[in-house]
């Protein structure tokens, strides 16, 4: 009989960023898997990556200034290393895929490496598990985990939205029945 093949562990990625515009760069991410604690490193900016992208309204909402990025931020090929080692062979959710994908793709251009992983969207992860409003699951992680701009704090309500709706499948689901 052929062993039942293990699936890979669940983890959750974000990354804030210099603003939305087209020429945006990462400038922290973040990733925790479903259960654990959340890590997060702040992005020393590519020589390749203008300053003209940042907004300050980004700014106003992260709370991470350019000049704390360059003092205390981590190349983007340390960072791209760590991210790689740290997530292995995780399958990956956002819960922006788009935005995330660009930014990762902006860091792993400017290290000169590939990610080992494949970014997904959460929606594809919790919609078979969380028939309900995805707002009301958005407001309980919310009421346990606030949204906060910062990629720690918002890895960890992502890891909350997947905890909950987990939790509440195993409830919800109808108890099989003696033959």
């Amino acid at each position: 009989m052929p062993e039942a093949q293990a699936q890979p562990p669940i983890a959750f990625i974000d990354i804030e960023a210099s603003g939305l515009g087209p020429h945006s760069w990462p400038i922290e991410v973040g990733w925790v898997f479903e259960t654990g604690d959340a890590h997060a490193l702040l992005v020393k900016p590519a020589d390749q990556w203008s300053m003209k992208a940042w907004e300050k309204s980004a700014e106003a909402l992260h709370r991470i200034t350019p000049n704390r990025l360059i003092t205390e931020g981590r190349d983007p090929l340390e960072t791209a290393l760590i991210l790689n080692a740290a997530i292995g062979s995780a399958t990956v959710y956002s819960d922006a895929p788009d935005y995330d994908s660009f930014w990762l793709f902006r860091l792993y251009d400017a290290a000169g490496i590939k990610p080992n992983y494949i970014l997904n969207d959460i929606g594809d992860l919790l919609r078979p598990i969380w028939p309900r409003e995805p707002k009301e699951l958005v407001a309980l992680a919310s009421d346990e985990k606030p949204h906060a701009h910062r990629a720690a704090a918002d890895v960890l309500h992502l890891q909350a939205m997947y905890r909950i709706a987990c939790d509440a499948f195993v409830q919800e689901r109808p108890n099989p029945t003696p033959q």
